[in-house]
């Protein structure tokens, strides 16, 4: 079958908005990894970020902990001095009176430094206790400390390559654009803004994009191929593939 020089040039157009939206699926189809990759990063920052603040949490609580101690040392060091001043006191009582008052001071300072004593204990009991989940926590923290860097530089790497192929695309994409029409890249772009794979073929009567059925005459007029047609229905461009095609 003869076909005539504006045919020709519909058919070369064609192949060129094919051509075109093959490099414009592999920029999408890029793009949705780079959406993707920081989603791996995502799950193992939340588990280093949880370890870090287990870790400060046991850290403030061991803080804590120091500070009452050193605190109950200081309060014991001024008992077990106003204790020692007491008894240097005793040689100059010289009644029962000052006994009684004496012996009942302390008596309660003697009770104070013991309390003290208990408490400090307790608190260095408490302190080794927690001194062992601060290496456990720290030890957890710089595992997930690890994991999250590797995965991120590996991420990191991977977008970079990804940006990479992109600008090689997006340069092969001007190039391929430049050998479209104007106007019929204007249609190609306004149809691509809002679905998937703007051109496609026609499938027996039907669009193979939305797969809707498309009017006789109208294929009809997409294989006579005098101008390039969309469907009615999704408006992505059409063109009749050959036997072998599986570009749509």
């Amino acid at each position: 079958m003869w076909i005539g020089w504006k045919e020709t040039v519909v058919q070369d157009q064609l192949r060129a908005l094919l051509d075109l939206q093959e490099v414009d699926e592999a920029i999408a189809e890029a793009r949705q990894k780079q959406r993707k990759l920081p989603e791996k990063v995502a799950a193992e920052l939340a588990a280093y970020t949880e370890a870090e603040e287990g870790l400060q949490e046991v850290e403030r609580t061991l803080a804590d902990l120091e500070a009452a101690r050193r605190d109950r040392e200081g309060q014991l060091e001024d008992q077990e001095g106003h204790m020692q001043r007491l008894k240097s006191r005793l040689k100059d009582i010289t009644n029962t009176r000052e006994y009684q008052a004496y012996i009942q001071e302390l008596d309660g300072v003697q009770r104070t430094v013991g309390k003290l004593e208990e408490e400090i204990l307790g608190l260095l009991s408490e302190i080794d206790t927690t001194g062992e989940q601060v290496a456990a926590r720290r030890k957890e923290f710089e595992a997930h400390k690890q994991v999250y860097e590797a995965e991120r530089a590996k991420v990191d790497v991977d977008l970079a390559q990804i940006e990479k192929t992109v600008e090689v695309d997006l340069a092969r994409r001007t190039e391929r654009a430049g050998k479209i029409d104007p106007p019929l890249l204007k249609r190609y772009e306004r149809v691509a803004g809002g679905v998937r794979r703007p051109v496609v073929a026609v499938r027996g009567a039907a669009c193979s994009g939305c797969h809707m059925n498309i009017p006789p005459q109208l294929v009809s007029e997409v294989k006579r191929g005098g101008q390039v047609h969309e469907c009615p229905h999704c408006h992505r461009l059409l063109f009749v593939a050959e036997p072998a095609e599986g570009r749509a």
